[in-house]
């Protein structure tokens, strides 16, 4: 069995919001694409030291560990070694950053990301930046199509500190519920909003969907995430072997549920934080914790390893 070599990487941004980038030299493994800086950790070395001993050995810099904090655990297996990506999130650092082993060194904007290569484990440290920690799941606001209704949750849920929105409305057909996608997208676009679509991935790609939430049973059909061609592509998992579905098809972040007991699904069986955190540790991929959990969870999800929290009444009641 190959064994699994431990590195600890940083998302490191300055006080413009810039994020800094290193590039491969060409004779490395996965030479010549970018990477998030970092190194080893050495035997019996405290994961923190480590990232803070690679940083100053490749960047001269120093960080605050007070404003260090987890941003997602990797473990990725490539034909000719595996990996375990301990990342943090850096907000504070003194000196100027410098390629002391002769890297060539880049700040870009978090929008920017998907214009640069980077080596395959990095895809979810990408996409656990760019995806957000809070999303607010749409109740059965209306029996019948009524956009004005919707958007007026929206907008409650956003002052409630939901940063993307999940329309699910099963009780409408894929047209009604495409229809509300089209007249809420836009608006929730231009203010830097993700919405994300709960539904099918035929429909979905006839109106370019940009971001589309499978379901298990979904998921459990799906042969792989070429199928979509939308940005963000996310499922909803319950066991080991649903997350193990998720990793091989290639979707971009899960959710894992139920944390807690629920008023929506009162006979399911809760799983904790504990299992929480034993399955997202074993999961390459972002994890929203979903199932009776609030915005006041946030913190213990983090902990746990979890990329944020998603939900219906965690929301709703906030809003009302």
């Amino acid at each position: 069995m190959t064994k699994l070599i431990h590195v600890a990487a940083a998302a490191i941004f300055n006080n413009e919001g810039q994020l800094l980038l290193a590039l491969r030299d060409e004779s490395q493994h996965q030479g010549g694409l970018w990477e998030f800086p970092g190194g080893k950790v050495e035997a019996s070395e405290n994961v923190r030291t480590a990232l803070a001993r690679e940083l100053y050995e490749e960047l001269g810099i120093e960080i605050d560990q007070s404003a260090t904090h987890p941003l997602i655990q990797v473990p990725f297996h490539y034909s000719d070694k595996s990996v375990l990506l301990d990342v943090f999130r850096v907000n504070c650092f003194s000196g100027q950053p410098y390629g002391r082993e002769g890297q060539p060194l880049k700040w870009v904007a978090l929008s920017e990301l998907d214009q640069y290569e980077f080596p395959a484990a990095n895809k979810p440290i990408v996409n656990s930046l760019q995806l957000p920690q809070q999303i607010a799941i749409t109740p059965e606001l209306n029996l019948e199509l009524n956009p004005d209704v919707y958007a007026e949750y929206v907008a409650d849920v956003q002052s409630s500190g939901a940063q993307a929105i999940m329309l699910r409305a099963k009780h409408l057909d894929d047209p009604e519920q495409l229809s509300l996608y089209a007249e809420l997208s836009q608006d929730l676009a231009n203010q830097g909003k993700l919405l994300i679509w709960n539904g099918s991935v035929e429909s979905a790609n006839k109106v370019n969907v940009d971001a589309l939430h499978l379901s298990s049973q979904r998921l459990m059909d799906l042969a792989n995430r070429a199928e979509f061609s939308g940005r963000y592509l996310g499922a909803s998992c319950h066991n080991a072997e649903q997350i193990r579905k998720a990793e091989q098809s290639g979707v971009d972040y899960i959710t894992l549920s139920p944390v807690q007991r629920t008023s929506s699904h009162p006979d399911a069986e809760p799983m904790g934080w504990e299992q929480f955190a034993r399955l997202t540790a074993k999961c390459a991929l972002p994890v929203y914790a979903l199932g009776g959990v609030t915005a006041a969870d946030l913190t213990t999800c983090i902990e746990s390893g979890g990329q944020g929290i998603a939900g219906i009444s965690g929301f709703a009641n906030q809003a009302n």
